[in-house]
């Protein structure tokens, strides 16, 4: 029997139901930690300062990565991939942002900054699918803000046609995504 099932998990958690057998793909940033796993790239995002339409720096379009320092930031817990690169981007950029708050959920986080009038760093893709929370993704200029996407698999999976159509779909659909 085939079992599909669909849930937003952190991609260190994915690798984990890959590597105990809770899982036979996955879609998500590709760390390249396991050698035990096989990973894929099928686009590349990259980081953007996420603003809500109140926040001061809605208007801009361009904002360089060294203005980040002191200003007021929300994050994920640094138990999420997402938050470990941006610590390394900040770090790369000798920059520390001013932590408001440390909030465990995409949607909560994303929902607070109007009210904190906050701004948090994270992939353009995460605005997809959330246009009503008007929400705006700023392009920011530095260095190595890229983060690579795609499939992960054991790497001694075999084949299956579930995993070959999920792949397939994948393929066809996420950099499609990505682009808009």
């Amino acid at each position: 029997a085939i079992s599909i099932i669909v849930e937003e998990i952190s991609s260190t958690e994915i690798e984990t139901a890959l590597e105990e057998g809770r899982m036979d793909v996955g879609l998500g940033f590709l760390t390249r930690h396991s050698p035990n796993l096989r990973y894929e790239r099928l686009c590349t995002d990259e980081f953007a300062l996420i603003v809500a339409e109140n926040h001061p720096w809605s208007k801009r379009r361009v904002v360089h990565f060294s203005q980040l320092h002191r200003q007021r930031l929300l994050q994920l817990p640094d138990t999420f991939v997402m938050r470990r690169m941006t610590d390394e981007i900040c770090r790369r950029h000798q920059v520390r942002p001013h932590m408001v708050a440390e909030i465990n959920a995409i949607e909560t986080l994303l929902r607070s900054l109007a009210p904190l009038q906050a701004a948090t760093l994270m992939p353009k893709i995460a605005l997809r699918g959330r246009e009503s929370l008007k929400l705006k993704a700023i392009r920011l200029q530095g260095k190595k803000l890229g983060l690579d996407i795609g499939l992960l698999r054991l790497s001694d999976s075999a084949a299956n046609s579930a995993v070959a159509a999920f792949t397939s779909l994948a393929k066809a659909t996420v950099p499609k995504m990505i682009k808009r």
